[in-house]
C-alpha cells in the first residue's frame, strides 16, 4: 500500500512540475481511460479540439490554409482545381463518416475502418487512396505542427491491385471511326487533333488563334472549368507538329466561330467569347460515334466496357508513335515527363524531332487524312 502511495505521489509531482500543454494533458487522460480508470468525457480547449471537418475544409482552402501558403512559398504547385476536388471528397466522404469528431479524437483504427468501408463500397483502389489522402495529409501536418500529440495516419496501408487503364482503339477501328459523320465539327476536329498530336482535352480546349503556326501548334495553356486558362500540365509549354489537313480544319473552325470580332478567339468556341466549348461535348460525340459504328461498319465498339474516353486518342498517339520513334522523342511532343527521361534529356524540341514527328504522323494516319481530304473536296 505504501509503495502505491509513493508511486502516486511521484506521478502527481511529475505532473505538477511538467510543462504540459492541452495535448499533453489529454494524453494523460487517454492513458487513464485505456486502463479503465476513468469512464467520463473530458473536454479541453486549444487547436487539437477543433472539429475535424472544418479543419479539413480550411486545410484545403487556397485562401486561408497555412499548409498551402507554405507550399506555394517553397515553389510547390498546387492548383485550385486540385483543392476543389479535395474539398469535394471531404464533403462527400469524410463528413458523413466523422460528423462532429474533433482532431484529437480520431484514431488509427478509425482511419483504417474508414478506408475499408470505402473499399467495400466498390470504389477503385486509387479512388480510395485519393479520398484517404486528403485527410491523412492534413492530420500528418497537424502532428508535425504539434496540434495533436500523435499521427493517427502512421502505419496505414494503401490499396493496390485494381488500377483501371484506358483502352485504345485498334488501327482498323480508328480508321472506321473517322470515316463516318460525327455531326459536330468541333468534336471531330478535336479527336483528330488529339489522335495526330497527343494533345490533352484541356490543351485542345485552350487553343486560340495565335497558337496556330504554319506547321506547328504552340501549346502554352490548358483549360479547366475552375481555373480557366492555366499552364499546361507539368508547368511547361511545348511545340507540336501540325499536319496540313488538321490545320485546315482548325482554320475552318475559326472562320465559323460566332466570335470572329474577338481578339485571339478560342478555336473550339462556345456561346461565350470568354471560354471554349465543354469537354463533355468531345466525350459525348465520341461515344455517339462509337455507337453508330455498329450500323455502318464491321467494327462495333462497346464504349463502356472498353474503358474508352477522349484521353484514349492521346494514348493511341503515344502507343503508335512509340513503334516508329524513340520513346524520349515522343515524350517531348506529348508532354509526358518521367524522372528517368528528365535526367537524360533536356526538355526542348528541336526542328529535327518536329520534322521526324510530322513525317511519322503523316504516314501513320494517311488513310484517315486522305478520307478527310476527299470529304473537303
Amino acid at each position: 500500500m505504501g509503495e502505491t502511495k509513493r508511486e502516486l505521489s511521484s506521478i502527481l509531482g511529475a505532473i505538477e512540475k511538467a510543462n504540459l500543454d492541452h495535448s499533453g494533458a489529454m494524453s494523460i487522460v487517454n492513458a487513464l481511460r485505456k486502463r479503465n480508470l476513468i469512464d467520463f468525457d473530458v473536454t479541453g480547449t486549444g487547436p487539437g479540439y477543433e472539429k475535424l471537418i472544418p479543419f479539413l475544409l480550411q486545410f484545403w482552402d487556397m485562401e486561408t490554409s497555412p499548409y498551402l501558403r507554405d507550399k506555394k512559398a517553397h515553389g510547390r504547385k498546387i492548383t485550385l482545381s486540385y483543392c476543389s476536388a479535395a474539398i469535394q471528397k471531404i464533403r462527400s466522404h469524410w463528413q458523413p463518416r466523422f460528423g462532429d469528431i474533433t482532431i484529437n479524437e480520431i484514431t488509427r483504427s478509425d482511419l483504417r475502418e474508414f478506408s475499408l468501408f470505402l473499399k467495400e463500397k466498390g470504389l477503385a483502389c486509387n479512388t480510395v487512396n485519393n479520398i484517404m489522402m486528403v485527410g491523412t495529409t492534413a492530420l500528418r501536418w497537424a502532428f508535425f505542427e504539434e496540434i495533436i500529440p500523435s499521427d493517427p495516419s502512421s502505419g496505414l496501408t494503401s490499396f493496390t491491385g485494381d488500377k483501371v487503364t484506358r483502352d485504345i482503339l485498334t488501327a482498323e477501328e480508328t480508321e472506321a471511326l473517322f470515316r463516318i459523320k460525327w455531326g459536330e465539327k468541333r468534336a471531330y476536329a478535336a479527336a483528330l487533333l488529339s489522335l495526330t498530336t497527343g494533345l490533352r482535352s484541356g490543351e485542345i480546349r485552350a487553343l486560340r488563334k495565335n497558337d496556330i503556326d504554319d506547321s506547328v501548334l504552340h501549346i502554352t495553356h490548358s483549360w479547366n472549368n475552375i481555373e480557366g486558362l492555366k499552364c499546361p500540365k507539368n508547368g511547361e509549354g511545348r511545340v507540336v507538329p501540325l499536319l496540313p489537313q488538321v490545320r485546315a480544319m482548325l482554320l475552318q473552325l475559326l472562320q465559323e466561330t460566332p466570335h470572329g470580332g474577338v481578339n485571339n478567339p478560342f478555336v473550339f468556341y462556345s456561346r461565350s467569347p470568354y471560354k471554349p466549348c465543354s469537354a463533355n461535348l468531345f466525350l459525348r460525340c465520341f461515344r455517339r460515334a462509337c455507337m453508330s459504328l455498329s450500323d455502318h461498319t464491321p467494327f462495333p465498339i462497346d464504349f463502356e466496357t472498353r474503358k474508352l474516353d477522349f484521353h484514349s486518342f492521346r494514348h493511341s498517339f503515344s502507343t503508335r508513335m512509340a513503334e516508329r520513334m524513340e520513346g524520349n522523342k515522343v515524350a517531348k511532343i506529348t508532354g509526358h515527363r518521367s524522372e528517368a527521361a528528365a535526367r537524360i534529356y533536356q526538355w526542348h524540341i528541336t526542328a529535327r524531332i518536329l520534322s521526324e514527328m510530322e513525317n511519322a504522323t503523316a504516314q501513320e494516319f494517311k488513310n484517315i487524312l486522305e478520307c478527310q481530304s476527299k470529304k473537303r473536296a
